[in-house]
């Protein structure tokens, strides 16, 4: 039992002894920082600022021999504004220029910018530590902007192609000028641009009588063009009317060229027509003939075959047939003795027919 209590005070002392080591003899660059590690004394390395930046992580401390020095590693923004508590400084910041025509010209100025990457060392061995390279960034910045947007004349800032060109070279002026002092600039943004209140006056009387100018030429060209627009409606007028009575006449022709094609075409229908009625009569009337022809030919023979058989033993049955039909037998006795009803043949023969040879 006390061995495993004596074990269990070894294992606090070394977790305790190893907590107490690391805080004691390492430093935490925390994330969106670098750090830069000055050796006080010559014992672990060389005197002085090690050439190198230190990522965020646990690193060496030793206690009086190392020292440390943070820097923002994140991209930082300068403000230089009029407006007071919004921008880098608490008061007014703004960039004050002087155009070329002498007026006098507010810009908020907005810088992007950040530590080149593992140049804080170098950075800390020229300015040192602290936050003196954002003093260095500020006046180059606004030496740039004054420079720059000082060449031009106070009708330019009204003109956006204008900004643009000169916010593009403080871009390059000051990557060029701050590359020496290892910071990096990203972009350079105008925000706004104040003119002198009087002068702003004097611009609004000169574009409202500049405008005034252009009303009255606008109006005086419209008057020109009113006579014109009249003359070009009068021509447009008799042109019109040309074309209509061009469309006429060329309707009319085309009507009549229509309706001659449509009478010829009729014509050629009835001729059709009638060749073909007159062929329909003159086959119906071969057909008819031929078939009266036939007529009187079966008739003719059917009369002759008729008086060939009345001629002969036929003759004398027909006459026979007709005498029966016209016997007019109403109340007769007739003895079944004398005479034998059955016996068809005998009393054909007392009709007239001849008896079978």
């Amino acid at each position: 039992m006390k061995s495993i209590k004596a074990l269990s005070v070894i294992v606090v002392a070394v977790i305790l002894g190893g907590w107490l080591t690391v805080q004691l003899l390492t430093v935490d660059i925390p994330i969106g920082q670098t750090g830069v590690r000055i050796q006080q004394y010559g014992i672990f390395g060389k005197k002085g600022v090690v050439q190198a930046d230190f990522g965020p992580g646990w690193h060496r401390d030793l206690g009086p021999i190392d020292s440390w020095v943070g820097y923002d590693s994140t991209v930082q923004t300068l403000e230089m504004t009029k407006q007071a508590r919004h921008g880098s400084s608490a008061g007014e910041d703004d960039v004050k220029v002087q155009s070329v025509d002498g007026n006098k010209i507010s810009l908020d100025v907005t810088v992007k910018y950040r530590i080149a990457e593992g140049m804080a060392h170098k950075l800390y061995t020229d300015t040192g530590s602290g936050t003196k390279y954002r003093a260095i960034v500020r006046n180059e910045a606004e030496k740039a902007c004054m420079g720059r947007f000082g060449q031009m004349t106070t009708e330019e800032f009204y003109s956006p192609e204008q900004k643009r060109r000169r916010s593009k070279e403080v871009f390059d002026e000051l990557t060029a000028s701050l590359e020496d002092n290892y910071i990096e600039v990203i972009d350079v943004l105008i925000r706004n641009v104040e003119f002198d209140p009087k002068y702003e006056a004097k611009i609004r009387s000169k574009k409202l009588a500049d405008q005034e100018v252009e009303l009255n030429k606008s109006m005086a060209d419209a008057e020109r063009m009113s006579g014109k627009t009249q003359v070009i409606e009068a021509e447009t007028s008799k042109l019109i009317a040309i074309i209509t009575k061009e469309k006429e006449a060329e309707l009319i022709a085309m009507e009549a060229t229509t309706d001659l094609q449509i009478a010829k075409i009729e014509a050629q229908y009835k001729k059709y027509v009638t060749e073909k009625t007159a062929d329909a009569d003159l086959i119906a009337d071969q057909k008819q003939a031929a078939g009266q022809r036939l007529v009187k030919e079966a008739e003719a023979e059917g009369e002759r075959l008729r008086n060939e058989a009345l001629a002969g033993a036929g003759g004398d049955i027909m006459v026979a047939l007709e005498a029966a039909r016209n016997l007019q037998i109403k109340d007769v006795t007739i003895s079944t003795l004398e005479v034998d009803l059955l016996d068809v043949t005998g009393m054909a023969e007392k009709l007239g027919v001849p008896a079978e040879e």
